[in-house]
């Protein structure tokens, strides 16, 4: 192309002579098509190229170029024809200049040199193409020859349109490709459904585009990811945020949809600080010791407590009021209730048992006129029994006399009395301490039991079951309840004897039977001594028996219930189980949780109230996700698997418990873990290690289910799984040496779990959700119905193996 340009500009400084130049114009002028301007340029070659080199040159020009030359002559020319040879000369220089790119274009035989001559040109528009990879110009150039035609590109103009035709494909390509793999990444838990954290916004598609963002609500989503989640007042939002992908020209667009968790109403409802006005806590106070005592003598009547929470939204109440007014006190035991609520209504209790000394005999209490003498406390001697009868230890109580004339007992164990219940139990070979206060005469109104932690450390330490036996109530604690309790323990006992209190009892029923629409019931009055118990023990079961008048009839005896008056509002009515008292008393026996205000009434069986409550309660053990789906495929944590024991065995009502692993102090499912671990149902990996979110393997289930069955078995010898069903199956992956092989062979033969195949266990291979729900409703015993049910997670449809099992575990 040099060369060309060289020779043209040098024939183009050579001086023609005037007679030549008006021959030449008239033969350019004359031409009428691209024929006849070629055999101008051919045959009056002087006025171009004056030699003989130059009309050769032109010669050898390639058919389409030599058109595309005579043709710019036609189209260029003046409408009074070219009337210098200097006009004719620059038309057809520009025009060859123009031409010697295509010249070289078309002369091109591969990329590399197609590629270097659109690099070292300025005649095409080559922004787009600089856009793309070096092995994507090297295709766009290969494209380009292969499209070329035999007789080569005949204008600049089609090659600009066949260059951009070839980039642009790639480009929207490229374009397209990085928006369909465009996606949000989320942080571990997160997902479109549930965005707690910020997000990763790419900004390069793997295919080279720009990738920029728009949020809707930049409040919530700024434009690069941070996430602001809103206060619980404002809700959970939905987050628009729009893509922009970019190549050059080429832009797309894509929609994401997000939802934003707002925080949720804190769960805080700990203390950070609790002092008294007089006296000294028995230990320093723990947000997480929910049980203090401390004695103050005769003088102070009066106390102040000073509760601060740690979250200042948090409500702190004291004995049901909102004050910091001094509370009064009595002689004798005083409980003190501290009740902080938090921000989403659970609540926490904290206790103080506060001991006012007896005023001295021979003084008087200058403080208050209302203790100006008081006698000394009578002091009896009761005894500690054993499960059959025995007396293995005695204690003392003090019974005292209130102003008003009643009697009111302190009963406080200490550890020389325990360690010696706990050596002659032993000794008889009883699991049972049973402390017996009497009160044949019926003088007493209030009895308040403390047991120091210590206390419950020793009971606990050597599983005891505990039994409280007074004339108006037997408390039953089982060493299961017991075994995650890690406080002070007391019960206060108050038999309501006063008339005023049956009929207020009995209006409360009738307006309870009201509300429930419950029609053509005959309530008689209340039966029998209402009980009112305050205790620290919620959340675990305890069973009562309340004794029954000697008077009723064998049809009222079928027709008893238990109208429960919870503390926290609640109303309830149980079916109890008639059961001998004591001697020639019966008794109604029944199991709760929640401590209140007991009544025995008359119902007929035709009003719908709950049997006793069992071992095994039916409550919802599985919770799906956050976005609707229970995911049957994913495979069960450790944690979760204990969280699913405990719900059922607890009813859902798991207590609170400290940690003994090192890696669950702050896990969600401490307690869960801890009540679990208790029972015996678990062991952690190690003796300081749980792993809560561990997967748990098939083998670990089938040795956890082995231990259910072999601890229900005991008391349900009749339940489906207590007699095996086949003979096990000998699995190929579980050697006689495998450290679970005799629990596999156990849940194998009663059909719990099968093999994943005729010969094949896989016991290292993890469980998933479902199979999970399959194995526990088998152990829970819960009946599976497959009646026509809608679904309860949208990824669980009815055609599901596991349908019916998991819809099962779910319900309420």
């Amino acid at each position: 192309m040099n060369v060309i340009l060289l020779t043209i500009l040098v024939i183009y400084m050579i001086p023609i002579s005037p007679v030549a130049a008006k021959s030449d114009d008239y033969s350019f002028n004359a031409a009428t098509n691209s024929e006849e301007m070629k055999l101008a340029m051919t045959t009056d070659w002087q006025a171009l190229h004056y030699s003989a080199k130059g009309n050769e040159l032109f010669q050898n020009f390639k058919l389409a170029d030599q058109n595309y030359l005579a043709n710019k002559l036609l189209v260029e020319r003046p409408q009074t024809g070219y009337q210098s040879t200097n006009l004719l000369r620059q038309v057809y220089l520009n025009a060859v200049n123009d031409r010697s790119y295509l010249i070289n274009v078309n002369n091109a035989t591969d990329e590399l040199t197609l590629w270097t001559i659109f690099m070292d040109d300025d005649h095409l528009n080559y922004s787009q193409f600089n856009l793309l990879t070096i092995e994507d110009q090297d295709s766009v150039c290969q494209q380009i020859m292969m499209a070329r035609p035999n007789q080569g590109y005949a204008a600049i103009e089609t090659l600009q349109s066949v260059l951009d035709s070839k980039v642009n494909s790639i480009l929207k390509q490229k374009v397209q490709l990085d928006k369909d793999a465009l996606t949000i990444v989320y942080s571990q838990d997160d997902s479109s459904e549930n965005v707690t954290k910020n997000l990763v916004l790419p900004i390069i598609g793997e295919n080279g585009a720009t990738i920029t963002w728009v949020s809707d609500k930049p409040e919530v989503v700024k434009d690069n990811g941070t996430v602001i989640r809103p206060s619980a007042n404002k809700g959970n939002q939905m987050v628009t945020l729009t893509a922009k992908i970019t190549i050059g020209e080429y832009v797309e667009t894509k929609v994401f949809s997000i939802h934003v968790k707002a925080f949720s109403p804190n769960q805080n409802a700990f203390l950070k600080e609790l002092t008294i006005s007089s006296g000294t806590l028995n230990t320093p106070f723990n947000k997480n010791t929910l049980s203090y005592t401390t004695h103050v003598p005769s003088t102070v009547d009066r106390i102040y407590v000073k509760p601060i929470a740690e979250d200042e939204k948090a409500i702190v109440t004291i004995n049901g009021k909102a004050t910091t007014e001094a509370i009064n006190l009595v002689t004798g035991l005083n409980i003190i209730k501290i009740f902080v609520t938090a921000e989403d209504g659970s609540q926490r209790e904290y206790t103080i048992l506060v001991t006012r000394e007896n005023v001295p005999s021979n003084s008087k209490d200058t403080t208050s006129s209302e203790y100006t003498e008081s006698p000394s406390p009578e002091i009896l001697t009761i005894n500690i029994e054993s499960s059959s009868g025995e007396t293995v230890s005695k204690t003392t109580i003090k019974r005292l006399k209130d102003t008003d004339g009643s009697m009111r007992d302190e009963v406080i164990l200490t550890e020389e009395n325990m360690l010696e219940v706990i050596t002659k139990l032993k000794k008889e070979g009883s699991d049972q301490a049973r402390i017996v206060i009497p009160d044949s005469q019926d003088r007493v109104k209030q009895i308040d039991i403390s047991m120091p932690n210590n206390i419950v450390t020793l009971l606990k330490n050597n599983q005891l079951n505990v039994n409280i036996s007074a004339y108006n109530v037997k408390i039953d604690v089982s060493k299961d309840s017991l075994a995650t309790f890690d406080d002070n323990l007391y019960f206060r006992l108050i038999p309501l004897s006063e008339e005023n209190d049956r009929i207020t009892i009995e209006e409360r029923v009738k307006r309870e039977f009201i509300d429930r629409e419950i029609t053509g019931s005959s309530v008689s009055k209340v039966i029998g001594r209402p009980m009112k118990i305050e205790t620290n023990m919620q959340n675990r079961p305890v069973t009562l028996t309340l004794p029954l008048p000697k008077d009723l009839s064998e049809e009222q005896l079928n027709n008893l219930a238990i109208y429960i008056d919870h503390s926290d509002g609640t109303k309830e009515f149980l079916r109890g189980k008639v059961i001998d008292y004591q001697k020639d008393m019966l008794g109604l026996q029944f199991e709760v949780q929640k401590f209140s205000t007991f009544s025995i009434l008359y119902l007929p069986k035709d009003v719908d109230v709950e049997e006793p409550a069992t071992d095994i309660t039916h409550t919802a053990y599985i919770q799906g996700y956050v976005d609707g789906t229970f995911r049957p495929n994913a495979p069960v944590t450790r944690a979760q698997m204990a969280i699913m024991f405990a719900r059922q065995l607890t009813g859902n009502a798991i207590p609170q418990a400290k940690a003994t692993y090192t890696d669950t102090i702050h896990h969600d499912a401490k307690d869960a873990i801890e009540f679990v671990k208790h029972t015996g149902l678990f062991n952690g990996v190690t003796e300081a290690s749980f792993q809560p979110n561990g997967f748990i393997s098939r083998a670990q289930m089938a040795v956890v289910a082995a231990r259910w069955i072999e601890k229900h078995c005991v008391n349900n010898p009749i339940a489906d799984f207590c007699k095996p069903t086949s003979q096990s199956n000998v699995f190929k992956d579980v050697s006689n040496h495998h450290w679970a092989v005799q629990a596999i062979y156990t849940v194998n033969a009663r059909g719990i779990m099968t093999g994943t195949t005729a010969d094949t266990f896989d016991p290292e291979g993890y469980l998933t959700r479902a199979q999970a729900v399959k194995i526990l409703n088998h152990l829970y015993e819960r009946p599976v119905t497959t009646e026509h049910q809608k679904p309860i997670f949208k990824d669980v449809p009815s055609d599901h193996w596991a349908f019916y099992d998991i819809q099962e575990a779910a319900k309420k």
